[in-house]
């Protein structure tokens, strides 16, 4: 059901930016415009036919088996009518899978929309502030180790206790699917040394970059742990505020590498650009991958979000939206129907006023006061808490 939302997520948003695309070049002379589109799509990134098919899950059908874990579709009509109480696949991997998500916090909006979104899916989060202040006169100053990402990264890293299988490393404007690296990773043995994400290359060094997020087993945690030691979070290095390199290096040289995390259609799970990108890439986005790009995979796990309403946006298209494709028991009506009257009653009891008859001016004027700042209105309903199941 998760995979048949995000693969619609993607044809909505792919005719969006498509007609939006055309509409803005139409000025242009039509060949022009042929030359341009051809561009886009000549590239080493695709754009494949498969991203609406569901992948072969078979090493994890296998996994849920050995768990003697009995999966079966509930039409979401039965779901959300019945009255039953059913364990959702997405319920079960969040129990049984432990994810730490650090998060590196570049602007403070954007985290806010980040842990009221998608890292409710994660077991714990941790937030790495950087210092981003911008400077009124640009002049020349000396690098602090002590704030560069690699070393805030790295002292974050030596404090973590064993608590948690994995660690999922991400920027605060980049969106994250939990329920889909839960997926990926739960035939794994998070024991063993894993280094998970898009694997780029960077003067003969293969590592995860930090655009898409990356994921360390706990194994390699471990590992990491005892390569560094007391001293080297500080320990001079030319990469101060490139972590994703400087790990991707460090983990080299214990035998950790990036590995291939394709679906099995081969296409893209982790995905360093937004959407638009990723629908109209050019072969320069993707010019460093060690695997070649093609999006995109129904079970993606991340993508840019690029700013915090766009987090809320993506947020309500693949957790709120629902899309019922069968049955009736929603479209019944209540057994025991409420009165017109005893709904606005009520509304106007919740807000102490008692009255017996309000006119439909007065009844406008107490909703205008509700939402007399529609900005402030939005901001509280933004605010509460969402149910992450």
């Amino acid at each position: 059901m998760f995979a048949a939302n995000l693969s619609k997520m993607y044809y909505l948003l792919a005719k969006f930016f498509s007609r939006l695309f055309i509409g803005f070049l139409f000025g242009a002379l039509f060949a022009s415009l042929i030359v341009l589109l051809s561009i886009n799509f000549k590239g080493k990134v695709t754009n494949s036919s498969n991203f609406h098919k569901i992948p072969n899950n078979s090493e994890y059908n296998s996994w849920l088996s050995k768990n003697k874990v009995l999966k079966t579709k509930i039409p979401l009509d039965i779901l959300r009518y019945s009255g039953k109480e059913y364990l959702l696949e997405s319920q079960y991997l969040y129990k049984t899978l432990s994810v730490l998500c650090i998060i590196f916090v570049r602007n403070e909006k954007n985290a806010k929309a980040a842990q009221a979104t998608w890292a409710q899916g994660c077991s714990d989060i941790e937030l790495v502030k950087l210092n981003t202040r911008q400077r009124k006169i640009r002049m020349p100053v000396k690098q602090n180790k002590e704030n560069s990402t690699w070393s805030l990264l790295c002292k974050c890293l030596m404090k973590i206790d064993y608590k948690h299988q994995w660690i999922l490393i991400i920027n605060d404007n980049t969106f994250a699917l939990l329920e889909n690296l839960r997926l990926l990773v739960a035939p794994l043995n998070y024991t063993k040394n894993y280094y998970l994400g898009h694997a780029v290359q960077f003067w003969n060094i293969n590592y995860n970059t930090g655009q898409a997020g990356y994921l360390l087993s706990l194994g390699s945690l471990k590992e990491l742990q005892n390569k560094l030691g007391n001293d080297s979070c500080v320990a001079e290095t030319t990469y101060l505020n490139q972590e994703d390199f400087y790990i991707g290096k460090l983990l080299s040289t214990l035998n950790i590498f990036p590995q291939d995390t394709r679906d099995s259609l081969g296409l893209t799970t982790f995905h360093s650009f937004n959407w638009y990108q990723e629908f109209f890439s050019s072969a320069t986005y993707y010019k460093m991958s060690v695997y070649p790009v093609s999006c995109c995979s129904s079970q993606s796990i991340t993508f840019q979000a690029t700013e915090a309403d766009k987090m809320y946006m993506y947020y309500y298209l693949l957790y709120q939206l629902e899309v019922f494709h069968e049955g009736s028991l929603g479209n019944r009506p209540a057994s025991t129907p409420v009165p017109e009257e005893q709904v606005w009653k009520a509304f106007l009891k919740e807000r102490g006023i008692m009255r017996d008859y309000v006119s439909a001016r007065e009844y406008y004027k107490i909703w205008e006061d509700l939402v007399h700042d529609p900005e402030e209105f939005l901001k509280e309903m933004r605010d509460k808490k969402m149910d992450y199941t």
